[in-house]
């Protein structure tokens, strides 16, 4: 019997810039765009590097009210500080040249207004690509090389075969009253499901005689130990397949290409890594087993081999057709252009013998990728949907958005199969290949790694800037509750000896802190002043006061005189001379 479960690593070569979505972005508020390089910082490390003046600006911003206005601010206040937070960044990725220049025009600013006169908000997100969260670096999911697979393995079984008349019907819009233009619509959500389910002889609660069940393709997580960047952010365009002109003679474009826009910044996994990812494969063997009720058709139990066939002969037509395309409108990068026709011929072989394959993987794959050859069902979205064998235009990779020349498709990528554990051999050609076209990712790895040293310096000082800002913070809030204790201890005693006084100490007590006012908040005044007729007054008071009051009293009269200047004036005398006598 062979063995029930064969194992297989999988080598994952991205041939194109390719972008696997998961709703994650990296928003204007936890990077910023400079010399070529976007810097990811979270909001910890956004913190540790504003200073205390910027934290305080910083938080007068996000407590104002939550409008257009207020979203401008934040994002001009990152940027306008992108020095301070580049060496708190997590992560750092290169960007083209053209995504830069929009990102400068763009931040802090409104894209353009609404028909009322409202503000369209840059917000300036960048789509990111599926990522390990613990070292940032790029993965494959193996859910969408799967999805892939299967639709090259059911375009195979389906053979080009049209839908029955019933279903087609179903997608012909033309002339319907709306009731029955959306009875339709909803009728053609059914149609591939069945299809698919047909096509591989299950059905739902079914699922174990889907032949997909016995294939089983893990992650593939980034192998590439090299300094270059794993990641880069470019720009989707769309362009027209076919050449159209107006009466005129001038070329008309569709809506995505005049309006800017409408342009998505993505960060993509970069072409030309050689053997980038590595992932597992297992399938399993059931050919040898006895016919069941809960096994697939064993006409549809597909060894790797021609599951590599099989994926070749679905994409290697669509990648040649679209090639075509963008060579004839002029889009094509040439070098690109010639490195594909260079690997095909090179790679011929292992294609034909099922050792290697083509897939495509991601956003903008083309809906032609993703569906099954023969029952195209293309929705084309303008004035009156209709329905289509093929699209009517190409999101392809750009450096700026009026880019029309040098474009990439996204998404395509070559798959080695090597069986079970046996050692990995090279490929040089590809390995050659691949190496020839690492020029610009090897200028910013090298220019990173020399600006990592001044980023880490600076890091440094900014970290020892906030020690010292925390420490003067903490003897600032020491002292004043050092302050504070005194306060209340000084309260504390005055409030104990003043209920120790007598009523005629009170009154002593009450001109005494009078004049320690006066002479604290250096209030200067004459012998007309409000501090000498309190004196006088209560002077005139002390008739029947003991004479230890008195003399009590006293000593703080001679303080108010000599307070006021009227140390020497006869009237101030004959009031003291009073007080002596009684």
């Amino acid at each position: 019997m062979s063995d029930f479960l064969k194992h297989y690593t999988l080598s994952y070569t991205p041939l194109s810039p390719i972008h696997v979505g998961t709703g994650d972005s990296y928003e204007p508020t936890n990077y910023v765009i400079d010399d070529g390089t976007l810097y990811e910082f979270d909001t910890g490390g956004a913190l540790a590097a504003l200073t205390e003046s910027d934290r305080n600006e910083l938080n007068k911003i996000v407590n104002a009210r939550a409008n257009e206005d207020m979203l401008k601010a934040v994002q001009r206040f990152f940027y306008d500080r992108r020095e301070a937070l580049k060496p708190w960044a997590v992560n750092a990725i290169p960007v083209l040249e053209g995504v830069v220049g929009l990102y400068s025009k763009r931040v802090g600013q409104t894209a353009n207004r609404e028909g009322g006169g409202g503000q369209v908000l840059n917000k300036l997100e960048i789509d990111r690509t599926a990522y390990n969260p613990i070292n940032r670096q790029p993965v494959l999911f193996g859910s969408s090389i799967k999805g892939a697979i299967r639709t090259a393995l059911l375009s195979h079984v389906n053979d080009k075969k049209p839908l029955s008349r019933q279903d087609e019907e179903k997608f012909v819009l033309e002339n319907l009253d709306q009731g029955e233009r959306k009875r339709r619509e909803r009728e053609q959500k059914k149609v591939f499901p069945k299809l698919n389910e047909s096509l591989f002889e299950f059905r739902a609660g079914k699922f174990e005689l889907d032949p997909m069940r016995l294939l089983q393709i893990a992650d593939a997580a980034w192998m590439s130990n090299d300094e270059f960047p794993t990641a880069q952010v470019l720009i989707s365009v769309n362009r027209k397949k076919e050449l159209k002109r107006d009466k005129s003679g001038n070329e008309i474009f569709g809506q995505a290409e005049k309006n800017e826009n409408l342009c998505k910044l993505l960060e993509s996994i970069p072409a030309w890594r050689y053997r980038a990812f590595s992932g597992q494969l297992n399938l399993q063997n059931v050919v040898d087993i006895r016919s069941s009720d809960k096994l697939p058709n064993a006409k549809l139990l597909f060894k790797i081999e021609q599951i590599a066939k099989y994926c070749s002969k679905h994409y290697l037509p669509i990648l040649k057709a679209e090639m075509k395309i963008m060579r004839d409108r002029g889009f094509l990068d040439s070098e690109w252009d010639s490195n594909i026709q260079t690997l095909l011929g090179k790679m011929a072989d292992k294609l034909l013998n099922g050792q290697a394959f083509l897939l495509r993987v991601g956003r903008h794959s083309g809906a032609e990728s993703v569906t099954i050859e023969g029952v195209r069902h293309i929705k084309i979205m303008k004035g009156n949907p209709e329905y289509q064998p093929q699209t009517k235009t190409l999101w392809l990779a750009a450096n700026d958005p009026k880019q029309r020349s040098n474009l990439l498709p996204f998404g395509w990528l070559l798959v080695e199969i090597h069986s079970g554990n046996a050692p990995v051999s090279d490929w040089p050609e590809l390995a050659e290949l691949c190496q020839s076209q690492q020029t610009q990712a090897r200028q910013w790895a090298e220019k990173y790694a020399n600006q990592k040293t001044q980023l880490a310096a600076k890091r440094q000082a900014a970290e020892l800037r906030r020690q010292q800002e925390e420490s003067e913070h903490r003897q600032r809030f020491e002292l004043e509750q050092a302050e504070k204790h005194a306060r209340l201890a000084k309260q504390q005693a005055d409030e104990q000896r003043r209920a120790a006084m007598s009523p005629e100490q009170l009154q002593i007590e009450a001109l005494r802190q009078q004049l320690e006012q006066k002479q604290t908040g250096n209030l200067r005044e004459q012998i007309g002043g409000p501090l000498y007729g309190d004196l006088r007054k209560l002077i005139e008071q002390t008739t029947d006061w003991s004479p230890e009051s008195k003399t009590e009293l006293l000593v703080v009269a001679k303080s108010v005189l000599e307070f006021i200047g009227a140390g020497g004036n006869k009237k101030a005398k004959e009031l003291l001379k009073n007080l002596i006598s009684e």
